[in-house]
């Protein structure tokens, strides 16, 4: 037996409440504005968006029991709030009820007519509240600061300072002064070499904790379209999230590096010793919280439709929004745990908190950078290649091509060879 249209037809409701529908329309394609000039023959018409879905129908209500039914579908339709609309050609769809009119016909006996009106009831969305994981990162480096201030008065204040040993002080300390150096580097003005650092910690081991107040109280993160404002050394690697990736993750071999001092020399010689590294640490940490805290969660580029020609890109190169790569994002985020672990191992109770507390707030900033970023995959190109011929191959966009480069450690841009090379997804 041949199903029919008559056979697809749904039994018309509102609520529950049936009737007969004999017509009904709604509003389909754009809306929109027409634009008629002056001295000008042609219009220009702007759409503005999809019409709204606005079903108007008339409705019957046929029968003995018309008036039954006709009080029932009233109070249906008087009921505030949206409810389900079976229309026999559309289906079922949730709507709220607009302008009606009922109709009473004496010569059409036993029928009820209805013209009735229902608007779209789209539901309004909860608003969704967002973390913002940046700003958690600077109150918990801000916190740890403090913290490591904290405990480094505290525990200077127990060593007696006659018994300090400048020779043993400056050995434990000389791969602590050289994180120094090479991350604080405006402290040089006063600790000359690791003699005069260590001569300085035995007179006035509160000269260090004021050092470290002071830059931090004036220090501005890293700037995505600038370079870094602290002063550690560059490393070439420019500004945006590439860049801040790249100090952060310089910083965080610094840190695993001056985790422990020797265990040679005098009690309080090793107790001082420590607690100057434990807050060179600290502050390392700190300087890589704000640089962490400078990288913003990417949004998506639109995709381009058509790419211009390379010549065309020579003349004016395609401007695309910096976005990180997860892979990158991900590797300095377990390098960063793994470093923050280790120092949370020798830390007191309280210490212990704070570090953990500003450990996971890190964690949770890069994962959800990582998220916003493009991965890297694995290919082989079918031919020794230029970089630019290989990026406008592969993105469309031959500005990309040092990133190939760069990315892959190629001698010369003018021959990428086929070999397998890592690249960006998209």
């Amino acid at each position: 037996m041949t199903v029919t249209w008559r056979d697809k037809l749904l039994p018309a409701s509102f609520r529950g409440i049936s009737f007969l529908i004999p017509q009904a329309s709604v509003p389909v394609g754009m809306k929109g504005q027409l634009h008629e000039f002056p001295q000008r023959d042609t219009p220009f018409f702007e759409q503005l968006g999809k019409q709204s879905q606005v079903h108007k129908m008339t409705a019957w209500v046929i029968g003995d029991d018309c008036f039954e039914r006709r009080d029932k579908l009233i109070e249906a339709l008087n009921t505030p709030g949206g409810g389900e609309l079976v229309h026999p050609w559309l289906g079922k769809m949730q709507v709220k009820v607009g302008e009606c009119e009922m109709s009473h016909d004496r010569v059409g006996g036993g029928m009820v007519s209805f013209d009735l009106t229902f608007y779209p009831d789209a539901p309004l969305k909860t608003p969704a509240a967002r973390v913002n994981t940046q700003a958690q990162v600077v109150k918990s480096s801000e916190s740890l600061l403090t913290s490591s201030l904290n405990r480094y008065k505290t525990t200077m204040a127990t060593v007696n300072k006659a018994r300090l040993g400048l020779l043993q002080m400056r050995n434990s300390l000389s791969s602590v002064f050289s994180v120094i150096r090479q991350q604080f580097a405006p402290f040089l003005s006063v600790f000359t070499d690791v003699t005069g650092f260590a001569q300085s910690l035995m007179n006035s081991p509160g000269t260090l904790s004021s050092l470290f107040s002071s830059y931090f109280s004036s220090f501005s993160g890293f700037d995505f379209f600038g370079s870094s404002s602290s002063s550690s050394s560059s490393d070439g690697s420019g500004s945006g999230y590439r860049g801040a990736v790249a100090e952060a993750s310089q910083q965080t071999e610094s840190v695993s590096s001056i985790n422990t001092v020797s265990p040679l020399g005098g009690t309080d010689t090793v107790t001082a010793s420590q607690a100057t590294a434990d807050l060179v640490q600290d502050s390392v940490l700190v300087q890589i919280g704000l640089i962490v805290s400078e990288m913003p969660v990417a949004t998506q580029p639109e995709s381009i439709e058509s790419m211009p020609s390379v010549e065309h890109q020579a003349i004016q190169p395609i401007v695309r929004p910096d976005v990180p790569v997860a892979d990158d994002v991900i590797e300095l985020r377990d390098n960063l745990n793994e470093a923050i672990h280790e120092a949370s191992l020798k830390a007191d109770p309280e210490h212990y908190l704070v570090l953990n507390s500003f450990r996971q707030s890190v964690v949770k900033h890069l994962t959800a950078v990582a998220q916003s970023g493009v991965r890297l995959v694995d290919i082989t190109p079918p031919e020794t290649l230029s970089a630019l011929v290989l990026a406008y191959r592969r993105f469309g966009d031959a500005t990309r091509s040092p990133e190939v480069v760069q990315r892959n450690r190629i001698r010369h841009p003018g021959f990428v060879p086929a070999v397998p090379i890592k690249i960006a997804q998209r």
